[in-house]
């Protein structure tokens, strides 16, 4: 019977022994997962955010790698006066033979090499040089409204967020107090002070507003989620924003904005960059550098060359035997003057591109007053809209409050039987709709001021500034 219970007990002792050792190797599982989840959970401020999406969004480094070309021609535009050079050879045989002296006899084949440079010189290459580099600065407009514009926006969605978390808050804090109001009102009924009728209406309250707390919920995750995408981090991170829906009201003039402020914008930058542009594509086609055009004045062009020609049969005779005499160097230094005719007579080619690229030229000077006149006009409805909504949130935070001191006194009411339910609940709601109120006039108040600042190309502080 021993050896009986010695293997019941080392069995018992196995299965004890089993879980724990599993638990064991479970532990460290856990504590990784759980050290896995720690790490997807980051703190953000909305300067975090701003900083993080400029430097993941693909838009931008898209406009940096356009740049980057811009650059680089802009950089080597003097290239233009590198000759352009190349070598060659060329083993020929002609249909007739040249006549000889009597006795020799002529080479069926002519082998020849040529090396040349050449450099042709007109206004067009100073025209040119110019072009890169306007090009190059309208690029960099490019970049600047881009980081702006996506700036805007991530600020935007983060004061969004956290109206949206406030919202959150205010509806679980408002189930919270539905609970404790279900829970003094069961105790109410067993006590005998109010009718069941009361007690269920309590309950199908409390059980109404736990789908719209749900319903907000999900409405947050997705937004965070889309916020992380748009920040370029895993959908899966849990972000704690760090910030609050504050409103620091300023005094803005706005004909002084108009005045100094419409012209930093990037959209008036950029078509005063493209009058720039057309403005030296005009003298580049008077001067010869466009390619569609020959232009108004000479070109220089400078050309030398090496012909080295073997005045013997390649295939029969030493290539180096006699290099004095059996080579002769053909090649030419030139300088040549040449002045285009066609481009002075009525509809060349020529005239037709620069009258294309004079209207060109006139209509983004209407362009320009067009666009300066739609801006003036949201400057001045921003400006507008900022006072009206500080206006508006001082009048909701004063009601705010006041919808707080009503519910505080309809609570009380309640409790001590002095007041019907549906009035505690009717004040409840006022309070929610007070806080939410205040909360979306702030949220306005901060995305027209975004607004503001993207039109114009300037900061907070700057508004401030063109106003002392």
């Amino acid at each position: 019977m021993k050896p009986i219970y010695l293997f019941t007990g080392l069995l018992f002792a196995v299965i004890i022994a089993t879980p724990a050792e599993m638990g064991a190797q479970e532990a460290p599982t856990r504590e990784a997962n759980a050290a896995r989840v720690s790490a997807e959970t980051r703190l953000m401020t909305v300067e975090d955010a701003v900083q993080i999406a400029l430097r993941s969004n693909l838009e931008i480094e898209s406009e940096m790698l356009g740049l980057e070309k811009r650059r680089r021609t802009r950089d080597t535009a003097w290239n233009r006066f590198i000759p352009q050079i190349s070598a060659g050879t060329t083993i020929a045989r002609p249909n007739e033979l040249p006549p000889t002296a009597p006795g020799q006899v002529a080479s069926q084949w002519n082998l020849q090499a040529e090396v040349s440079a050449m450099l042709n010189l007109n206004l067009g290459s100073i025209y040119g040089i110019r072009a890169a580099r306007f090009d190059y600065e309208s690029g960099l407009i490019d970049i600047v409204d881009a980081r702006n514009r996506i700036e805007r926006d991530v600020r935007k969605t983060f004061f969004a967020l956290l109206v949206l978390d406030e919202q959150v808050a205010l509806r679980r804090r408002a189930l919270e107090i539905a609970a404790a109001r279900l829970e003094q009102t069961r105790v109410n009924y067993r006590n005998g002070l109010v009718d069941e009728f009361t007690l269920l209406a309590e309950e199908v309250s409390y059980e109404n507003q736990r789908p719209d707390l749900d319903a907000l919920v999900n409405q947050q995750l997705a937004a965070r989620r889309d916020f992380n995408r748009e920040l370029g981090l895993p959908l899966t991170t849990v972000l704690d924003l760090q910030g609050r829906i504050e409103v620091e009201p300023i005094t803005l003039n706005v004909e002084q904005l108009v005045a100094a402020g419409l012209p930093h914008a990037t959209a008036i930058a950029r078509i005063g960059e493209a009058q720039r542009q057309i403005e030296n594509l005009i003298q580049l086609a008077k001067s010869g550098g466009d390619p569609q055009t020959r232009g108004f004045y000479p070109n220089l062009t400078f050309r030398y060359s090496v012909n080295p020609q073997f005045t013997r049969d390649p295939f029969g005779d030493p290539l180096f035997a006699d290099v004095s005499n059996d080579w002769n160097d053909r090649g030419v230094f030139s300088i040549t003057l040449t002045q285009p005719l066609d481009g002075f007579l009525p509809s060349s080619p020529t005239r037709t591109r620069i009258a294309n690229l004079e209207t060109d030229l006139a209509d983004t000077r209407v362009a320009y007053t067009a666009t300066m006149r739609g801006l003036e006009l949201q400057v001045r409805n921003l400006v507008a809209r900022l006072e009206q909504l500080q206006s508006t949130i001082a009048n909701r935070e004063r009601n705010e409050r006041l919808a707080q001191r009503a519910f505080e006194l309809a609570q009380q009411a309640y409790a001590a039987g002095t007041r019907e339910l549906l009035e505690l609940r009717n004040a409840e709601q006022e309070l929610q709709t007070a806080q939410l109120q205040v909360l979306q006039g702030k949220l306005d108040y901060i995305q027209a001021l975004l607004d503001l600042r993207y039109i114009l190309n300037m900061t907070t502080e700057e508004l401030q500034g063109v106003n002392r």
